[in-house]
């Protein structure tokens, strides 16, 4: 029994041994890892301080002087003369001398338009006027004989030779043939003016080129009936018609010159002036931009979009941009007044409205409200708010603070 026992309480003490080695082993774990633990909290807090002790690196530029800048803004060309031709007279086309994309010079016949109604009105009014002259040959000579008749009537009253009745009589036929004369006269105008309005007329049967362009619409065929002043289907719509709705029989454009009109904004308008020059550029079309210049502005602004009107013409001898074309005008525009150029990533936009993060006595931040103005996408001006001799931080983040001193570099990472 005893040699029994013996076995048994040998394994209890092995059992009871390797529990307190496994024991100890956790408590010295334990105990290293809180010391590790401890360590880290004061690295951490040594961190902090460190951070917190030393100044934060900020990147810091100086305002520059504003300078001319390029304002780009679209516009569609436009033919510097453009003129739809409507019919003058009624009839119908008879010929048709011009197409689309013809070139005509002033004064050259684009269609001729037959209206024998009016030939026929034209041979009638000859005809009344006609008679009208041999009707006041008519009241002139009836008017000769009255004034005869008048004097020997009154020569004859002079020596008592008739009675007084008769005398009046006479000079009352006088009266009324140089009435009747002037009536006739009238009737000689009126009928002259007549033949005059017909003769016109006539002469609008000939539709004619009003000046020298190309013909970019044309709306007739031969054989069509035209009324006076009426719009005409479109045949062959024009790349300058905004609705493709019914016009006239031609129209006709001068693409010597162009010109665009565009809406400046306000901020610009007070630099914008005839003469300004200017480029405008076909992307994708042309090689290199043309030079333009502004012809003049409206003078005032639009209350509903706060921009200026501007008429900037282009020459185009070549015949290189077309009416209709979407461009790019681009406008060398000068500063108004002082301003001060900064890099748009400096302006911070918060509740507290626009302001610049500004490096002051002993790398302390403050922050400056100012007044935005032109705006140029990577870099904007300053209308208000800036001396000019600040240094600014380029770009402020959200972590700083006011008066928080910085480490202020003037030079940025390259990316």
């Amino acid at each position: 029994m005893s040699d029994v026992r013996r076995p048994r309480r040998t394994r209890t003490r092995t059992v009871m041994a390797i529990a307190a080695g496994i024991l100890v082993g956790f408590g010295v774990l334990a105990a290293i890892g809180a010391a590790l633990r401890l360590r880290g909290h004061r690295d951490l807090l040594d961190a902090v301080k460190t951070a917190h002790d030393t100044p934060r690196p900020v990147y810091v530029v100086r305002p520059q002087p504003a300078s001319d800048a390029g304002l780009t803004l679209a516009a569609t060309t436009q033919a510097i003369q453009d003129a739809i031709i409507y019919a003058r007279t009624s009839g119908y086309v008879s010929r048709r001398y011009v197409d689309i994309g013809d070139r005509v010079t002033a004064g050259q016949r684009l269609a001729r338009i037959e209206s024998p109604e009016i030939e026929q009105q034209l041979q009638q009014a000859r005809a009344d006027l006609q008679q009208s002259e041999k009707n006041l040959e008519l009241q002139k000579a009836t008017l000769d004989l009255a004034n005869v008749t008048m004097g020997r009537f009154k020569a004859a009253d002079a020596e008592g030779a008739v009675a007084v009745e008769a005398v009046d009589q006479s000079v009352s036929a006088y009266r009324s043939a140089r009435a009747a004369v002037a009536a006739a006269e009238a009737n000689v105008t009126s009928n002259t003016a007549n033949v005059q309005r017909l003769l016109e007329l006539t002469s609008f049967q000939q539709v004619v080129a009003p000046f020298s362009g190309t013909v970019i619409q044309r709306n007739v065929d031969v054989g069509a009936l035209i009324t006076a002043g009426s719009p005409t289907d479109n045949t062959a719509v024009a790349p300058t018609s905004v609705t493709g709705a019914a016009s006239g029989l031609f129209e006709v454009a001068q693409i010597d010159r162009l010109r665009v009109f565009v809406n400046v904004p306000q901020v610009y308008a007070a630099n914008v002036r005839p003469g300004l020059p200017a480029s405008v550029e076909v992307r994708g079309h042309l090689e290199e931009p043309l030079n333009a210049s502004v012809t003049r502005t409206a003078g005032g602004l639009d209350p509903g979009t706060r921009t200026l009107l501007t008429q900037v013409d282009i020459p185009n001898r070549s015949h290189e941009l077309l009416p209709g074309m979407f461009v790019y005008v681009t406008f060398n525009v000068a500063p108004s007044g002082t301003r001060w150029r900064i890099p748009a990533t400096a302006l911070v936009f918060d509740a507290q409205g626009t302001r610049v993060a500004i490096v002051g006595p002993g790398d302390a931040l403050t922050f400056r409200k100012v007044v935005p103005g032109r705006d140029f996408g990577d870099v904007i001006d300053i209308q208000a708010g800036l001396r000019g001799d600040e240094t600014i931080v380029a770009q402020p983040t959200v972590a700083l603070q006011e008066g928080q001193v910085v480490n202020p570099l003037t030079a940025r990472p390259k990316s």
